[in-house]
């Protein structure tokens, strides 16, 4: 710090001359002030003349305006409009308004589809039912998204997140929208192979892919509720011998448990998703091998199936149960764990009967006699990329098989509407009947329960 000199002190103001000095400020503060009153004043008055000015000519404008639109509206040829709801080659919306609408969500979410095929999306939404007391549920599975394409399973399919990004277009439709398992293909982890790309990758690119998966839902999905679960994909265990955990899989998703249940009281129906690649309690790989712990089963019976009176149950499982539509393990060295369990509780709480067994791998009495018969719609799943023309049923139990949202097969055109394949679910309990609407490749399946 500089040292002052005698001078500087000298030159200092005496406390009288500072005291001088402050009335001055204070002088022309108070000057200041009454300047600013005046200026204020003035302004408030000035601002309100201008604001009755524009609101007087803002007026006079919609008066123009109205006479402007009605002039317009009397030339208006009426099959002009008419004509202009339907799109060329597609069919004809509703309104004008509902075909605008939708032309411009789909640009707004900056979907990668083309916009051909987004007005075929948007047309084959106007089939859902929309009667407040039918439950709508979106479903998709096994859509294998990863940034590389996979030539050795599917070709020259892009496994991308549009598929999940095209339920935007009707995501105010929708209550609900189940991620049916096999979100991701899990082969973008950094090991090489016949027809697959090397690619750098390790468990973070895995794990982002889930997350991105489950992001979409959210997002594109708008306020309808999201179930995910995972497939025998979703922890890279196809290709790697260090999968994610279950608990990093849930980290990625976001949620304490991918086994989960929602009452819809005002459709009446109740959802549960179920976990069949579980496996905690076991070192068998998911890959291979679909295993339901002893809690799940537990949760099940004391929890997921205590069903209110007159509300019918959904289920949901990436991989159907051993014995629907033949499904067993693809190899002597493989096996699922507790499925006879789960199809022996389903079939007591449908029937409002006890059910009591003990097998290696699990023990379960499940008594269902004081709450009853309850109706149960089904178990829908996937993983096996196919749709089945009836529901098949087991000792009470329906099993409800669709196919692969990843455009592989036959009929699948990359880049066309049948590129795509999933479902809304229209649950319509008054009438006892179930639609699986298809948006993309496949047929429409209907029936009652």
């Amino acid at each position: 710090m500089k040292e002052p000199k005698l001078d500087d002190l000298m030159d200092e103001p005496s406390p009288f001359q500072n005291r001088d000095a402050r009335n001055q400020k204070q002088h022309n503060w108070d000057v200041l002030r009454r300047f600013g009153k005046a200026v204020g004043g003035f302004l408030t008055n000035s601002v309100g003349e201008i604001n009755n000015a524009v609101s007087d000519a803002g007026d006079r404008m919609n008066d123009i305006e109205d006479r402007y639109n009605q002039q317009i509206a009397g030339n208006t040829d009426l099959k002009e409009i008419i004509d202009s709801r339907k799109p060329k080659g597609k069919p004809a919306y509703s309104t004008l308004g509902e075909r605008l609408d939708n032309m411009y969500h789909g640009q707004k979410q900056d979907i990668e589809l083309s916009s051909e095929v987004i007005d075929q999306i948007v047309a084959k939404a106007g089939t859902i039912n929309l009667e407040p007391n039918v439950l709508k549920i979106a479903h998709i599975t096994d859509l294998h998204f990863q940034r590389l394409i996979d030539t050795q399973w599917y070709g020259e399919a892009v496994l991308d997140i549009n598929h999940i990004q095209m339920f935007s277009l009707f995501s105010d439709r929708l209550n609900a929208l189940v991620l049916n398992g096999d979100q991701v293909h899990g082969q973008e982890i950094g090991e090489d192979g016949p027809n697959l790309t090397y690619f750098e990758g390790n468990r973070s690119v895995l794990i982002n892919r889930n997350s991105e998966a489950m992001n979409a839902a959210e997002y594109y999905g708008g306020d309808a509720d999201v179930f995910p679960s995972i497939g025998n994909h979703d922890d890279g265990s196809v290709r790697w011998s260090n999968p994610l955990s279950l608990n990093e899989l849930k980290n990625a998703y976001g949620v304490n448990s991918f086994d989960n249940y929602k009452d819809y009281v005002d459709q009446k129906v109740r959802i549960i998703a179920l976990n069949v690649f579980d496996n905690t309690e076991t070192t068998l790989k998911r890959a291979t091998n679909s295993a339901i712990s002893q809690s799940q089963l537990n949760w099940l019976v004391n929890d997921a199936l205590r069903v209110p009176d007159g509300l019918a149950t959904i289920v949901f499982t990436h991989a159907p149960l051993e014995g629907f539509f033949g499904n067993t393990p693809y190899s002597d060295s493989w096996e699922n764990i507790n499925h006879d369990l789960v199809k022996g509780i389903l079939t007591a709480f449908a029937n409002g009967v006890r059910f009591s067994d003990e097998t290696a791998t699990g023990k379960i009495d499940a008594d269902f006699t004081m709450q009853g018969k309850r109706d149960l719609i089904g178990i829908v799943s996937g993983h096996e990329h196919r749709d089945v023309d009836v529901p098949e049923i087991h000792n009470s139990i329906r099993g409800i098989e669709r196919t692969c949202s990843v455009g592989v097969g036959d009929g699948r055109v990359l880049g066309e509407f049948s590129e795509l394949a999933s479902d809304v679910i229209e649950i319509d309990t008054t009438k006892r009947h179930v639609k699986f609407n298809r948006i993309g490749y496949g047929s429409d399946l209907e029936f009652d329960y």
